[in-house]
Parts: C-alpha cells; structure tokens; sequence
C-alpha cells in the first residue's frame, strides 16, 4: 500500500520540509541542500529516498521549462534550418513533454513552433518546399494526437485536423505538399513496449460506466484497435483511408502515388514479429508483397523518384528498437540486395537523393553516421566512435542538404548539444548543458570500455564505469539491458538512466555488458539467444564479472544485480544460476514463462526466443523460468511492476515473489498502479530509485555520505 500511495503521489516530500513543487515556485534548494554531498554533514535520519529526491531534484530542476535533449531532427529542404523534437519538464514532479521548436542554422537561434500548453507535439515534418510544417500533437485531447499543419513563420497559420476516431503516430507529405499521409491508431489499440505498454486512451469520457463495470474480451475479437493509413487533403482537411480492412500498418512512407509499408494481417501487438513489406496504390487498384522477411522490419524509406526503396530488417524483441542490415529494393528492374555496411547493425535510414542514403546505427560499442552510395556500396563515413546521438531507443541523424548530418551528440560524461558532422569534423550548433547536467556530470563517474572472452571463446564487450573518489574493489553492479535484442551505449544518464548515476554517486561502480543476443555485432551474434534464451547469455555475463574481479576493479564479496524487462528477467534468472550475489534488483521481469505466453499481449517474443512450445509440461519453458528454480536461490531481491503493464504483465513478479517467500528467500515487491512496462513517471522513479539505494546497501553495506 506505502508503494501505491508514493508511486501515485502529486508532489514529493522532502527531506527538511516543503514539497518540490514548492521548490519549483521558490527556486532556490532548502538548506541542507547546500551542504550536501559538498560537505560531510547530513541531516539526522536522512535517508536513500531523502538522498534520490535530492540528487534528481539537483539533476531535473535547473531544466525546467527549457528542452535539454532534442530526438527527430529534420532538415529543412534548403538547409537554412532544422526542426527538432525537444524533451521539456515544465514541472519537476510532472511528466516530461516534447515540444517542437526550429534552429536557425546560420544564427544558432532556437525558437518554439508554437506555445503549446501541455499538450506533446513530436514527429515534425518539411513539406517538399519547405514553406511548411506538419506534425502531430495531442492539444486538446490529452493522449488522442491529430495532425497539425503551420506555414513556417506564422504562428497564426497553425491548425489541426482533427480525427474520429483514430490517434496519429506519424505524418509524412506527398511530393507535391498537397497531401498528408497519416499513419493512426484507433482508439483502444494496443502501445508497444516503447511506449510503456497499455492502450491508446479514448476521446470520449465515459462519466454514466459505474466504477464497478468489467473490461470484456470475446473471442474472436481485437485485443486493441487497428493501424492504419490515411490520406488527408491538406487544403480542404478531407480524409480518406488507403489501408485496405484487415490489414494493420505499423510503419509506412509514400512512394510517388503508393504507400510502401510494413504491415501484418492480425492487429495486437505480438503479430508485429509477423510482418511483411507491401506496396499498394493510394486508389486501392493493386497491392503486392515487396518482401516477406525472415526477421522483423522497420523504417521503410523510398526515394522521392519512387525508383528505390529501403528498409532494415534485423532480429528485434520490441516493436520500434530494430538495429540491422539494409534491404535496397530496385523497382526499375525488380531487385532486391542486402547491403554491406560493414559491421554497422543500422537503426536509422533517410534516402538523400536517389543514390544516396544517410543511415546511422551501432557497431560493437560505437555508434557510426555514414552516406551510403548506392551505386558502388561505398560508405563515406561522418562519425564513429563512442559520441552516441540522442534518439528514441537507438540512435538517429538526419542529413544536411549540404553534405554530412545533424546530430544530438551526447555520451556518459558530455550532455547533449546538436552537431553538424561532416566527414569526421564537427561544427557546434546548439549546447543543451544547464546547471543541473554540468552538476550530473560531477557525480556519475567515469566510463571505460571492457572486452573479455566468454566461456567458450566468444568476443563480448561492455562499459565499466567507476564511481567517483571510491577505491578499488568497488561495490559492483552489473546492469543487463532489457531487449535482450539492444545494447548499452555511451548514453548521457539523464533521464531514463538517472536511477544508474544516482547509484554511482552512492559508490557504486556498475558493468553494464552487451553479451550475446545484443545488437551492434551483426545477426549472428543477435541469433545465439534463440533456441538457447537465458543460456549462453549466463556465461557472457559472468565471465565478464570475474575479469573485473581478477583486475582487482569488482570486490567478489559484494556484488549485485540489476536489470527491467529483459534485464528483470536475467536478475532473477541469475539468483537461481548462482550464489555469488549478494543482492538482485528486477523490475518488470518475466519469471514464468508459461503464464507469460498466456498473459502477455506479446506471445510470439516467446516462442521466438525460446523455440518451443508453451503446451508442453518440459523443456524450455520449464527449463528457462526462475519461478521454478527459486528454491536454488539464496539471493535477496527486489522485485517492482507497473499494473497496467501488457508486455509483462505484474503477475509475473509477483509470482517469483512468493516462491521466494516459500523458499524462505528475503524478497521485497513493489507494484506501481500507474505504471506500465517500466517506470517512467518521475515521482515513481525516484521512489524505486531510492528503495533500490537501500536495498543495495543493506547486502553490499553503505560507502556514501
């Protein structure tokens, strides 16, 4: 009940008094703040949560108000200017917002699209001239995004069109800027694990249901809503659908008078693993399969002639985190090619002209921009190297009319700021750094790469990162990312990795590992986790554990664990593998991989990692679940889950809570009921931010002020 009431909470109390919306109001830190951790004085009873609230406070709130990290840049057809995506807190215990703002490239100046209130605008688009700009927002429908239109330059020209029905998640205009194609999704579908799970919310206010009344589902029926395409006359606001019935589009492009997209024939969110590539004509006359894939798609892109298209197919676990190979598509002729990127597993593509393709994407621990001439395959390369750029999931840039790319530039140690890179030299253009990052940037602790060889020879690296003032061997972490298909990179820890930098801060040193099933090594390396999900991944990970233990970096007497999703699923896997933990950490874990097929909107992860079958009273689904293996653990773990989670669902730590219990094994368990996959609201995050501190250090012992 006490995580109920902290994870729901409108405002924090803190540690001296007052609340940080007082704070906000007051700008200025309470007393005690001034003295810690610059002084060796603490305020009597202060505790880890005291410590959380005021470590994110000192990281978040000189930000408010200000946007400090930029996603979907796009340059203007010109190239005089560049419109971005900007994260905004407008309150330091509310939700971050995006807001679309344009950068003069000449001038460096900054300027917001429109005021925009608290509603969120995102995916920003040029029209074909450049005298315009469409995107989507979700102003006066909180949740429910429509598309927007604004003549650049005159904030009384913007408009929406709005939907029935339906929520926009993309916008993209025809070659002749006289149309809009609008991907939606109707109300009640499902959101994928990137967007925290759960379901689009509906416009209508059902204020007559009783508070009582069920949710129903029948077979036969749509777990969520469908996507689909749609085309909207921009002079007159008239919309049409070009998506045929049956068919879910989940990502799409136009290509000259067709609509090239990734589609699949079912609508909940696990037949995404299923999807194919289709072209189909806008008045409905024709469809064909372009390519029906071995392994998941994303970003179909064609050139503005129509003449080539492209897309990225790669191994993937979550819809909207896919790093692969290139796929170039030939439509004078009929071709298709994968193309060599040179280790490069791609994450973002953007035709430049016909010939020419901008991609970006990660290899081993860097992250690589390159222009790809698709003429001879050679790659003309503008940055490599552990710099990574802001994005979504993975990272992203966009091609500068003028040659090279714009980027968000950002890594543990150096705060996000907007690049030109062209050909390995760099030009700055917007610094995002405020009080609060330069003051992270104090406490996270340094970062180095480490290599090792796993048990049976394989290649693994990773990130150390060793907190500050501390001595060797530290209190260690190891951190495993969720996925399992996606990979640590030299990220700034803000603020999806707060939690990890305020750890660090606290002395903790954490290993943060890409073992196999990451991406950035190729398919091949991805594909060792299926058929053997949970198997080799355990030898990878603890052979990198005892390298950082033989050099005298990790103190085997005081090691933990600590991962969400994936990573929730390894830290209670682990616990039953071995003893050498002295703590576990799980958030949103699968631990039952029986009830997880049966109980998740995603059933085919499953069966595509695991490659069996969930009918079955043996192998893997047996062999790989934690649930059945609890009474082999000695290791105290702290579980957490969102309640409104579809991808894993709560009941899932739950269960491996109580055979802990049953095991007579320490276990805390913590349920969010605002939260879906993971924890995304500030309050909540500071709230298991600070029970982890406490739990850590009550195995592993305190080193902190």
């Amino acid at each position: 009940m006490a995580a109920a009431a902290a994870g729901s909470a409108s405002s924090w109390t803190c540690a001296g008094g007052g609340s940080l919306r007082s704070l906000t109001s007051s700008g200025r830190f309470p007393d005690h703040y001034q003295r810690f951790p610059e002084e060796d004085l603490v305020p009597s009873g202060y505790t880890p949560l005291d410590s959380a609230r005021d470590f994110f406070t000192r990281a978040l709130e000189p930000g408010i108000g200000e946007f400090r990290a930029a996603t979907g840049l796009r340059c203007s057809p010109d190239g005089a200017f560049a419109v971005l995506t900007g994260e905004v807190r407008l309150t330091l215990d509310g939700p971050a917002t995006d807001r679309l703002y344009v950068l003069n490239l000449a001038t460096k100046e900054i300027s917001p699209i429109s005021k925009g209130g608290e509603s969120v605008q995102r995916r920003a688009r040029w029209s074909p001239s450049g005298a315009s700009v469409a995107f989507i927002s979700d102003d006066g429908s909180p949740g429910i995004f429509h598309p927007w239109t604004t003549v650049w330059g005159d904030p009384s020209s913007i408009r929406p069109v709005r939907l029935s029905g339906y929520s926009a998640e993309a916008v993209e205009w025809s070659a002749d800027g006289n149309q809009l194609l609008v991907l939606a999704a109707e109300e009640g579908a499902e959101q994928s694990v990137t967007g925290g799970s759960g379901s689009i919310p509906s416009s209508v206010a059902d204020t007559d249901r009783p508070s009582w009344s069920p949710t129903v589902r029948r077979s036969g029926a749509a777990a969520g809503g469908w996507r689909v395409a749609l085309l909207l006359d921009v002079k007159s606001g008239e919309v049409r659908r070009i998506s045929p019935q049956g068919l879910n589009v989940w990502e799409g492009c136009l290509a000259a008078d067709a609509l090239l997209a990734v589609v699949s024939d079912l609508p909940w969110e696990g037949d995404w693993t299923n999807s194919r590539l289709e072209l189909m004509a806008l008045d409905g006359s024709w469809r064909r399969i372009v390519h029906q894939p071995a392994l998941q798609l994303a970003e179909p892109v064609s050139a503005a002639d129509a003449s080539r298209f492209a897309v990225i197919e790669g191994l993937a676990s979550d819809r909207g985190i896919v790093a692969g190979n290139i796929h170039l598509f030939d439509t004078a002729d009929g071709t298709a090619r994968q193309i060599d990127t040179q280790g490069v597993d791609v994450t973002c593509l953007r035709f430049r002209d016909r010939d020419h393709i901008c991609a970006t994407g990660v290899r081993d621990t860097d992250t690589v921009i390159f222009d790809l001439d698709l003429s001879d395959g050679k790659m003309n390369i503008h940055h490599a190297g552990l710099i990574t750029t802001s994005g979504p999931f993975y990272p992203e840039a966009a091609p500068y009319p003028e040659g090279g790319a714009l980027l968000c530039a950002e890594s543990w140690s150096e705060p996000p700021h907007i690049l030109h890179a062209h050909q390995g030299k760099y030009r700055e253009l917007l610094a995002l750094a405020d009080d609060g990052q330069r003051w992270l940037n104090a406490q996270a602790g340094s970062i180095e790469v480490v290599r090792w060889k796993s048990s049976d020879g394989l290649e693994v690296s990773g990130f150390f990162v060793t907190p500050k003032g501390g001595k060797p061997p530290y209190r260690t972490i190891l951190a495993v990312h969720g996925g399992p298909a996606w990979c640590w990179r030299s990220s700034w820890p803000a603020p999806d990795l707060l939690t990890y930098a305020f750890l660090s801060a606290r002395g903790f040193a954490l290993f943060m590992p890409n073992p196999r099933g990451s991406s950035g090594r190729g398919q091949e390396f991805l594909a060792k986790e299926l058929g053997d999900y949970g198997g080799g991944e355990v030898d990878d990970l603890l052979t990198g554990l005892d390298q950082l233990v033989d050099r005298g970096m990790a103190d085997p007497d005081r090691l933990a664990v600590y991962g969400v999703s994936h990573g929730g699923y390894m830290s209670c896997w682990l616990t039953t593998r071995t003893d050498r933990f002295k703590a576990a950490v799980a958030g949103s874990p699968v631990t039952d991989w029986y009830s997880q097929h049966f109980s998740s909107n995603i059933p085919d992860f499953d069966q595509m990692y695991l490659r069996a079958s969930p009918r079955s009273p043996a192998g893997a689904y047996f062999e790989r679940s934690p649930v059945f293996f609890a009474q082999k653990s000695k290791t105290p773990t702290l579980l957490s889950a969102g309640l409104v989670d579809r991808c894993t669902p709560p009941g899932q730590a739950v269960e491996f809570h109580q055979a802990l219990l049953a095991a007579g094994v320490e276990t805390e368990l913590v349920l969010y009921p605002e939260e879906g996959h993971g924890i995304r609201a500030t309050p909540a995050r500071v709230d298991m931010a600070g029970r982890t501190a406490a739990f850590l250090e009550r195995h592993l012992g305190a080193e902190t002020a």
